[in-house]
């Protein structure tokens, strides 16, 4: 069984505001074909925290997957309990949509926001538990993935952590070599 963890930017990072945007269709036709590779080794769990951007639609694209490879799994594991309760309306109704066809979820902490250091030892968990990272980064645009991938980057050297980082040039090769918008 493998599990992966995905995780990258929020959707402000990079100037998506919304959901329908051309940008938001390439991310997720890229995502599946990495879903699709990714479930020819094994993969069988895709974890995400709950983040708004890329990890809810890696969500969307994983919900949309389920119908063709029943096989694959959701699991929402958030950092804290309430963790979207900031959020507009519409975006706590695409979460709620989202965790209603999750397979598991749940709050690494039992308890609501307390302070950072909750995002820290969730992020920690998550590396402990799962078998691998797909994260959407580039350094090139800094933003607040850049500390998951310090962690991530540290945790990889000390043990056999395997991770993947998705750039905006992938993306682009993606678009020029792989996508075809209406598969998408």
């Amino acid at each position: 069984m493998t599990s992966i963890y995905f995780t990258g930017y929020k959707p402000y990072e990079l100037n998506i505001f919304k959901d329908d945007q051309q940008e938001v269709k390439v991310i997720k036709a890229y995502v599946k074909s990495l879903i699709i590779q990714e479930m020819e080794e094994g993969l069988e769990w895709i974890i995400i925290s709950g983040q708004l951007g890329f990890e809810l639609w890696v969500a969307e694209v994983t919900i949309e997957m389920k119908r063709k490879y029943p096989q694959l799994k959701l699991a929402i594991l958030t950092p804290f309990l309430n963790h979207y309760n900031k959020w507009n309306e519409a975006n706590q109704e695409k979460y709620q949509n989202i965790i209603s066809q999750a397979d598991y979820v749940n709050a690494i902490h039992q308890s609501e926001y307390e302070g950072a250091f909750q995002f820290q030892q969730a992020n920690a968990f998550i590396l402990d538990n799962t078998d691998k990272t797909i994260l959407f980064y580039d350094d090139e645009q800094e933003a607040s993935p850049k500390f998951f991938k310090s962690k991530l980057v540290d945790f990889a050297e000390k043990t056999n952590y395997t991770y993947n980082v998705i750039t905006f040039m992938d993306l682009q090769d993606f678009m020029e070599f792989n996508y075809n918008e209406k598969e998408s």
